[in-house]
């Protein structure tokens, strides 16, 4: 008896605190815009192109900032993109079974290139990893060595191996 009272209680508790989601609370898309702005792809093809010549310039300090910014542009540019197709993608199973294949085709280039920005921020927080290492600042490294192989995909074996190696020397495993 007293565990059912205590349960409803609880699921009363959380029905009450919990709040609607008001659809047209704008307050989370204004603060990432706030933060990063409203990335192009020219912009962040600017930002990589910057933050690949410091790091090829064994600027190290330079090129994590770099590498950072890019990282989080590149990301926001994904999500930006992502969010053009977020109507078929959170459409029903049946809904999206039978949308016309002619209409879905010339979106498949921007899933694409949403999967490419994201390709390339992994790669960006895997190069970051890198700078903090040859900078010294192990901690630094070791947690973006982490993100980087939360992030990167199977089939990126090159980028996948580099953050594993870099990991790995850093807690003593290298060989």
């Amino acid at each position: 008896m007293n565990k059912r009272l205590v349960l409803m209680l609880l699921l009363i508790s959380v029905a009450f605190t919990q709040e609607a989601k008001d659809p047209f609370d704008l307050s989370s898309i204004m603060e990432k815009i706030d933060e990063i702005g409203v990335p192009t792809v020219e912009s962040v093809a600017n930002l990589e192109t910057i933050a690949n010549e410091l790091y090829n310039a064994n600027k190290w300090e330079d090129a994590a900032e770099a590498l950072n910014n890019f990282s989080k542009n590149a990301n926001w540019l994904a999500n930006l993109i992502k969010s053009g197709l977020d109507p078929y993608y959170g459409a029903s199973y049946d809904d999206r079974k039978e949308y016309p294949y002619k209409k879905i085709k010339p979106l498949i280039e921007y899933e694409s290139l949403t999967n490419e920005y994201i390709r390339k921020r992994n790669q960006a927080i895997i190069m970051e990893a890198e700078c903090y290492e040859k900078l010294g600042d192990n901690k630094k490294a070791v947690a973006l060595y982490r993100k980087g192989l939360e992030l990167v995909n199977i089939n990126n074996e090159v980028w996948w191996e580099k953050a594993r190696l870099g990991l790995y020397n850093l807690i003593g495993l290298a060989k």
